[in-house]
Formats: C-alpha cells, sequence, structure tokens
C-alpha cells in the first residue's frame, strides 16, 4: 500500500511536444524562480502568452517592499510605496491565472528535457522552460560578528523599533538606498550618522539636497567601519576614518547599504556567468543553459530599477514562449 504522504505515484507520459512530463498535476510550460517585479510581470505575460505558468517566491513583490515611496515608475503621478506596487502587480498576475505558491525553490536543475524544481516542502514540479528572478540580497559587512543583533537591511521595516527611544542610528553606504535609509530613520532617530567609506557620494542629487535639509542627518565621509562592539547586539562600531583615526562611535543600530549579490543560490545548473555572479545573457535573455532565461536584478545589467526589471519580465516571458514554440519532438 502506498504511504499517504508521499503522494500520487509519478507516471511516466509525455506532452504534445512529445517531451517527457510527470502525471502529478506540477508541470509547467513556465517555471519563474522569484516573485519580484520582474517574476511577476514574467508570469502575468507568460499567461497573457497562453503558458501555464508557476512562480516561486514567498514575498510578493519581492524586496520592493524595501521602497518606501517608487516616484520615478510612469503613469504614477504621485508614486506609491514599493510595498504597494508589488501588491497590485501580484494580484494583476494571479487574476491572469498564474500559479503563484508564495513559498521558495530550494533547487532547479534539468533532467530529461525538464526543468526540475523542488520546494521548501520537498514537492517537485517540472517545466518545459524558467525564468530566474530571483534578484539580489544585500551583503554584509566583513567584520568578526556580522551577524549580531542590531545590524539591518530595511529602514521601513525595522526602522520603527527605534521609535521612541532617543536612538542614534548609523547608516554605511552612499547610494540612493543608502540616503533612502538616512530619510526614512530620521524621523525615527535622535541622529543618523551616514557613513561613507570614500569621499565621493553615489547618490542622486535629489536625495543629496533632502538630507543636507535634515538637521539629525550627519555626513561621516573617508570612513570605513571595521567592526562591532557589543555582546548579543551592537553597542557601538569601530570606525577608521582618513583624518581621525579610529575610534568607536556608540550607536544603538546599523542600516546597511553597501551593495548586493546575486540570488543564486537554487540554480543547480552550470551556466555562464559575470565575475561578480550575475547570470549573462543574451539578447533574447536567454543564458548559457537553453531554455533557461534571466530577468531583473539576477543578470549582467547596468541598470537595477523596479521599471527595468519589469521590461525584463515582459521580454523574458516573451522569448520563452518564442523558445517553446521552436521544441521539436523527442
Amino acid at each position: 500500500m502506498m504511504d499517504q504522504d508521499q503522494g500520487p505515484p509519478l507516471v511516466e507520459c509525455h506532452d504534445d511536444k512529445g517531451l517527457k512530463m510527470s502525471e502529478n498535476g506540477n508541470h509547467y510550460d513556465l517555471m519563474i524562480l522569484g516573485a519580484g517585479p520582474a517574476g511577476i510581470t514574467a508570469a502575468l505575460y507568460g499567461q497573457r502568452l497562453g503558458l501555464k505558468t508557476i512562480v516561486f517566491g514567498d514575498i510578493p513583490g519581492g524586496s520592493s517592499y524595501m521602497i518606501e515611496h517608487l516616484a520615478n515608475f510612469p503613469g504614477l503621478m504621485e508614486g506609491t510605496s514599493g510595498t504597494q506596487f508589488g501588491t497590485m502587480a501580484f494580484q494583476q498576475a494571479q487574476k491572469e491565472g498564474a500559479n503563484f505558491t508564495l513559498t521558495r525553490l530550494e533547487s532547479l536543475s534539468h533532467n530529461e528535457n525538464l526543468f526540475v524544481g523542488v520546494d521548501v516542502d520537498g514537492q517537485e514540479h517540472t517545466a518545459l522552460s524558467a525564468i530566474v528572478a530571483t534578484g539580489r540580497v544585500p551583503k554584509r559587512l566583513a567584520v568578526a560578528n556580522p551577524n549580531m543583533g542590531g545590524v539591518h537591511f530595511c529602514s521601513i521595516c525595522d526602522g520603527p523599533l527605534y521609535r521612541g527611544k532617543n536612538a542614534t542610528l548609523a547608516v554605511v553606504g552612499s547610494d540612493n538606498t543608502a540616503a533612502q535609509h538616512a530619510l526614512t530613520l530620521s524621523r525615527t532617530a535622535d541622529k543618523v550618522l551616514l557613513i561613507c567609506r570614500s569621499n565621493t557620494l553615489k547618490m542622486d542629487a535629489v536625495h543629496k539636497d533632502q538630507i543636507q535639509q535634515q538637521n539629525n542627518i550627519a555626513f561621516m565621509t573617508n570612513t570605513e567601519v571595521s567592526g562591532y562592539n557589543g555582546q548579543e547586539f551592537v553597542e557601538s562600531i569601530a570606525v577608521a576614518a582618513k583624518e581621525k583615526g579610529r575610534q568607536d562611535l556608540a550607536v544603538d543600530g546599523i542600516f546597511l547599504a553597501i551593495g548586493w549579490r546575486p540570488n543564486i543560490s537554487a540554480l543547480n545548473l552550470e551556466v555562464q556567468k559575470t565575475a561578480e555572479g550575475y547570470l549573462a545573457t543574451n539578447e533574447k535573455l536567454m543564458t548559457s543553459f537553453p531554455g533557461l532565461f534571466a530577468a531583473g536584478d539576477i543578470r549582467d545589467t547596468d541598470m537595477w530599477q523596479v521599471l527595468t526589471a519589469c521590461a525584463d519580465g515582459a521580454r523574458a516571458a516573451k522569448y520563452a514562449a518564442e523558445y517553446l514554440e521552436k521544441l521539436t519532438p523527442v
């Protein structure tokens, strides 16, 4: 007798292209890894192109929830929050019929003409094509205790923890993300230290002007954080400044915006990457592995924006549909 926890048996069958598939209801035309702007848009377009689509990702909208105010998306005259944008896009793709699992994919491999995905519950799913849209994850500082409590990456999520505590908070970075962290935290903390390793700020002029208008944000340029001090939680940070040398600064928390790394941990495939680990794609967003496409921040691109991620998602779905049309029976 079959153990009920094992689910239905996998029976070999073939789709209308003569390609092997499993008869467990978990076979799709298109499998999408990532539920951020790129993945959701790919799902929307995939469904509209007639592809049976499944999407893996446990947060609808992905890391767009970290955007407090999305002000540069065409058509949104007053802007919107990243959370609201992600929710609306998610609901729109759901309405088209895309299957959102709201769970992460642990691994993606390839076997007998099919992409094979295994989710966090051990459930297997197969598809004829796949789009990787897993984006990027923030980098941590290379210090002795990088995972100490009080180290954060999202000011919208974790900034309220310090409300009413007369907090001094540090933000490390110099780009627009760092600027947005500082501005958000300035409404919660008594003082915000914006620590930049160099003297050149990467943020745009609008953010720089906004920061300079805040009395409780202090720039610390040519300064590098070399360590965290404390027991379980950060109590102070060690910094090295070119002019002042090494010193310890008392802080209640630290928010990092020092860069990103590609989130490719689920890929069990040999795929060409850049030196930084981003997926290399051709003009049709296909990777070096046939049938595997990449969209959004995960791929080798020169612009990491919600708008460009959405464009990538639409294009990747279109080219995935073209790829499937050309598949020949085995």
